[in-house]
């Protein structure tokens, strides 16, 4: 094994010691009620880490929301996904404060909003107003918790930013208080020899490693013979007090004889590296298994910036007469620690398998523009699509295309295009492209352009994908009143929409011609208008609905009712 550079160890030692400090006095508890959580900073979620913390909501919606210290609104987003009703505060002590998945705002805020809601005609909608606009005093109540966006229960998704970086920190660095005397658990441990002269317990291909647990803050696992170069990657998750949530791991270490060869944590990110994350953990094992492996060694193309150190990038050399102790250590925030570990034995025996040819027509060098044809369809990756030279499979038949398997991460869009030629003049209307799903029971839209003879669309995804069509109208149905009805005593005025298909596109409500905003949850397929909007008359007035789809198809409903 190759010797320790005493000037890495002091530059990790120069790095620890200037880390940065965060206020752990300023910023209150958003929430009238204690912190647990459903979600923790920095998790690994699909193509990107958890960017805040998940505070659970005693399972219900309407717990009032405070901002965190005095400052002002500095943002406001709503849609149908994501965080769903979002608002971001700026406070003066260099942070901003964002606050998810709520039901609704505050009264001064709500008609802030719906004055530029109403204004634009839009009930998705994101809003920036100045300093002066929306100020905020401390404990003031800015907001009502929820369930909207992309949310699956109801909790407040809370985020600490850094101003000027918009960088994202870990909120648990600035003293809020969540009981946690539990111990990281680990799942699974593979090792992955790298090279022709290199092997795990003699075999030249990566391995599931079993481990045993020892006690409850140590596991094991059986000597491993290895020579060359090899990574090791982990499963591990975290479990905190009050709570059955699976949690993401603060830090994680690397030892060799008890020398620190790596090192990274979750203090903070940026958004445009947090796609990196499909190089932080082993992409094609969780393809394959759905398990998320979070490597000790840093691949090439790798930009994230939570290591603290990695000595020889992670990996190590093993040869024919080492014989030391690695260990792995996983801590959570609060400081509980897990150690996993792993006895190596250098031993040179390499016993030959036969492998698979991967090699295929279609190779793509990372630095090249590359175009491919197959049967009346073509795909254009850009330089950097993959994160490695690769060969892929691809294939076009009939109406179907394959783009190799989903099992390598994507750094880029590429361009998927069919050629529409065989095609009927009115298949050719309602063509759309659609990838499988991962369950392979659907496909799904993908943002499908036309132009002259050809669909195109851009796409980070592999797999199958198929020329589908679609000419069924949106189905507008279970208005909660009936034609003619008086709904003087209704608080509001509901109707579902759905589109089985491509999906909604659009809808544009009316009451006596005029735009009216109808709030719609895409969960439940429910658009919801307010009537304390609507001035009392007791005389009839006309809705109308108009709602179109993704390829053009458009319904619509009419009805009157009395208010």
């Amino acid at each position: 094994m190759k010797k320790i550079s005493i000037s890495l160890i002091f530059m990790s030692f120069c790095f620890a010691i200037g880390q940065k400090k965060y206020p752990t006095t300023d910023f209150r508890n958003p929430l009238d009620i204690p912190i647990i959580l459903a979600g923790t900073f920095g998790e690994l979620r699909t193509n990107h880490f958890h960017s805040g913390i998940d505070i659970k909501t005693q399972a219900v919606k309407g717990k009032k929301v405070h901002t965190a210290m005095q400052g002002y609104v500095s943002r406001i987003k709503i849609s149908h996904w994501g965080y769903g009703k979002a608002l971001y505060v700026t406070h003066p002590n260099g942070f901003t404060t964002v606050y998810g998945h709520l039901q609704r705002f505050s009264d001064k805020i709500e008609k802030y909003v719906k004055e530029k809601q109403y204004q634009k005609q839009s009930f998705e909608i994101q809003l920036f107003p100045k300093n002066v606009v929306l100020p905020v005093a401390k404990d003031e109540i800015i907001a009502y918790s929820g369930n909207t966006g992309g949310s699956t229960a109801p909790h407040l998704h809370f985020e600490i930013r850094d101003t000027k970086t918009a960088k994202v920190i870990n909120p648990l660095l600035f003293g809020y208080k969540v009981k946690d005397n539990i111990s990281p658990l680990f799942k699974g441990l593979k090792a992955t020899p790298f090279g022709k002269q290199s092997a795990i317990n003699k075999i030249p291909v990566a391995q599931d490693i079993s481990i045993k647990k020892i006690n409850s803050n140590t596991y094991a696992v059986d000597q491993i013979m290895a020579i060359g170069k090899i990574g090791l990657a982990i499963g591990v998750y975290d479990l905190l007090n009050n709570a059955a949530n699976k949690n993401g791991i603060y830090s994680i270490e690397m030892q060799i004889n008890d020398t620190l060869v790596y090192h990274h944590n979750l203090e903070t990110f940026a958004f445009d590296e947090t796609k990196y994350i499909n190089l932080l953990i082993d992409y094609p094992y969780y393809a394959n298994k759905r398990k998320k492996y979070q490597k000790t060694y840093i691949e090439k193309a790798n930009r994230l910036s939570i290591y603290k150190k990695a000595i020889d990038k992670g990996y190590i050399t093993v040869t024919e007469n080492d014989n030391f102790m690695i260990k792995i250590i996983a801590k959570d925030i609060a400081g509980n620690t897990t150690t996993l570990k792993i006895p190596i034995k250098g031993n040179k025996t390499i016993n030959p398998i036969i492998k698979k040819n991967t090699k295929t027509p279609y190779f793509i060098d990372t630095q090249k523009y590359t175009v491919f044809k197959s049967g009346l369809s073509e795909i254009r990756f850009p330089k950097n699509t993959f994160y490695q030279n690769t060969y892929i499979n691809y294939k076009c038949s009939n109406l179907k295309i394959t783009v190799h398997k989903p099992v390598l991460p994507v750094n880029k869009k590429y361009t998927l295009t069919y050629f529409t030629d065989s095609l009927s003049t009115n298949q050719k209307k309602y063509a759309y492209l659609a990838r499988k799903s991962k369950n392979g029971k659907y496909y799904n839209y993908i943002n499908t352009s036309k132009k002259e003879n050809k669909l195109y669309a851009s796409t980070k995804y592999l797999g199958d994908f198929r020329v589908k069509f679609d000419s069924i109208a949106p189905k507008i149905y279970k208005p909660n009143f009936y034609n003619g009805q008086n709904i003087s005593k209704n608080k509001t005025l509901s109707i579902r929409i759905v589109d089985g298909l491509t999906g909604i596109k659009s809808y544009y409500a009316t009451i006596d011609k005029k735009w009216i905003l109808m709030e719609y949850n895409p969960k439940k397929k429910k658009l919801t208008y307010n009537l304390n909007d609507l001035k009392a008359t007791r005389k009839k007035h006309n809705f109308e609905l108009k709602v179109a789809d993704l390829l053009g198809n458009t319904k619509t409903f009419k009805a009157n009712f009395i208010k």
